[in-house]
């Protein structure tokens, strides 16, 4: 009995006070031997733009913890990088402009004592500010000026725009945010007039660009007539299951209490479907309005919704209704909120169904006065099509 008492005994102070020498794996304090680890060597250099990566060999101290770097990437600001023992490199990020900087690298142990500096010279190349604003294009847009951005890096950066106002100075108009290859912004709400927009560049780390200014003439933009609108009715169109009340008609009637419904009781029609209409003018267009079916909570960003879809348009289109006469102008998706899933509704939802669903045709686009929607899908994942309303913006040519 007294054996067992001195065992139970050493077992207590072994959980508690970390006694009787044998290793239970319990962690320990770590210990602070005052001496500095050794130096990195055999460091390598690759720039990049606005960063680069340095290679090298982690001195062999049994209780090295991590490399860093510390420099500065404008005067007064320092960044400081940090990489795991089991790591042979890290990347500085940062810089501003395509110059010499000097890093500082220290090994640091587990006490925090860290190495005298080893001292290495980093050239980053241009950095994304400067490219993204020397490939950055301003163009004459409907309602205003449209923003070409080439982001070839895929950097996080923010696109700032500002109008010259009268008096000289910078009207701050919207800044965009984008980490896109390739993205195109609209500033709308001007008058076919010479307006000089201005355009400047910056990142999460502070750098900012030069301003770049250009003088616009934005596409005076209207809303085509839906009284000139009528259904061509290809023999290839989706047809509805009730011409007289759900009829392609329905898509411009100024009402989102009917509109248009394919047909539903045949099992072999599958996506993707398309309706035709002849807008009645030859147009380009810069963008459109379709609205979904509200008239229960249960059809809001479900039901037979229209969800991916593409829109066509020709001049010449075949009698047949066949597609080599009609041209690929864009594709779409219609983008909930909330991102919910299907039946779960904010009222964020629930007003963008109602207020109808904006979307944007790309710049350039040609002029025509036909155009087909080629629905892809639909919220529910299949079945039948509804659009309830659509309405049309563009440049009469």
């Amino acid at each position: 009995m007294k054996k067992l008492s001195i065992i139970t005994t050493c077992f207590i102070v072994l959980l508690y006070l970390g006694g009787c020498k044998e290793d239970l794996g319990i962690s320990k304090p770590l210990v602070n031997d005052g001496a500095a680890p050794g130096l990195v060597s055999g460091v390598s250099v690759t720039n990049r733009p606005g960063t680069a990566k340095i290679v090298y060999q982690i001195p062999g101290d049994n209780d090295l913890s991590y490399i860093k770097a510390e420099y500065e990437i404008r005067p007064g600001v320092f960044r400081e990088v940090k990489s795991s023992k089991t790591n042979d490199s890290l990347i500085v990020d940062g810089f501003g402009q395509a110059k010499e900087y000097q890093v500082k690298l220290y090994a640091v142990d587990n006490g925090e004592n860290k190495s005298d500096p080893v001292i290495v010279t980093v050239n980053p190349t241009l950095p994304p500010v400067i490219t993204i604003l020397n490939s950055l294009n301003l163009i004459s847009d409907f309602g205003g000026v449209g923003v070409v951005t080439n982001n070839p890096t895929g950097a996080e950066v923010a696109v700032v725009m500002v109008e010259k106002v009268a008096n000289g100075s910078d009207k701050t108009l919207n800044t965009f945010y984008t980490r896109s290859k390739n993205e195109v912004f609209n500033i709308r709400g001007y008058k076919p007039e010479p307006v000089v927009f201005g355009a400047y560049v910056r990142d999460k780390f502070g750098n900012v660009s030069d301003m770049i200014y250009k003088e616009v003439t934005p596409i005076e933009e209207v809303r085509l007539d839906r009284f000139l609108f009528s259904a061509p009715l290809f023999p290839n169109d989706m047809k509805s299951f009730d011409e007289g009340s759900w009829g392609v008609a329905k898509i411009w009637d100024n009402s989102t209490w009917s509109g248009f419904h394919s047909i539903y009781d045949d099992p072999t029609i599958l996506f993707p479907q398309w309706v035709s209409i002849n807008l009645g003018v030859k147009a380009q267009l810069s963008r459109f309005k379709l609205f979904q079916r509200t008239a229960d909570e249960s059809f809001i960003f479900s039901h037979f919704n229209i969800r991916t879809f593409e829109i066509w348009g020709s001049n010449n289109p075949s009698p047949d209704g066949n597609w080599d006469n009609w041209v690929f102008m864009g594709r779409f998706e219609s983008i909930k909120p909330s991102g919910l899933p299907v039946g779960q509704n904010t009222a964020e939802d629930r007003a963008k169904a109602n207020d109808g669903e904006d979307y944007t045709m790309p710049i350039g686009s040609p002029a025509v006065s036909y155009i087909r929607i080629k629905a892809l899908s639909n919220w529910s994942g299949g079945g039948f099509l509804q659009i309830m309303e659509a309405q049309f913006w563009g440049n009469l040519q």
